[in-house]
């Protein structure tokens, strides 16, 4: 089973897209399998943008976590992304394949 963090934020198209260029490789070095960016166009979130992260496992998640609280750069991406936009929710999912 593996462990997907989806994060949305209402924020700018172009900027978030800058800013997860800059952050997926720190997510990545830090044992993250994927780093998705996604652009909400229908629904109640239109207009939002998640960031969704996966990760094998609990280990895994749990280590990076750790890592990127610790990582200046990330840390500094972090802080550009919630002067630029609203962090509107956080949801840390196990997945199962069927």
């Amino acid at each position: 089973m593996s462990i997907t963090v989806v994060s949305t934020f209402r924020m700018d198209r172009e900027h978030a897209l800058r800013l997860a260029g800059k952050g997926a490789p720190i997510i990545k070095q830090h044992g993250a399998t994927a780093v998705r960016l996604g652009f909400c166009h229908s629904g109640a979130r239109t207009g939002t943008i998640s960031v969704v992260i996966s990760y094998p496992d609990w280990q895994t998640y749990g280590k990076a976590a750790q890592a990127m609280y610790e990582d200046k750069a990330f840390q500094s991406v972090l802080a550009e992304a919630m002067k630029a936009g609203e962090l509107l929710e956080r949801a840390i999912m196990v997945m199962h394949d069927l």
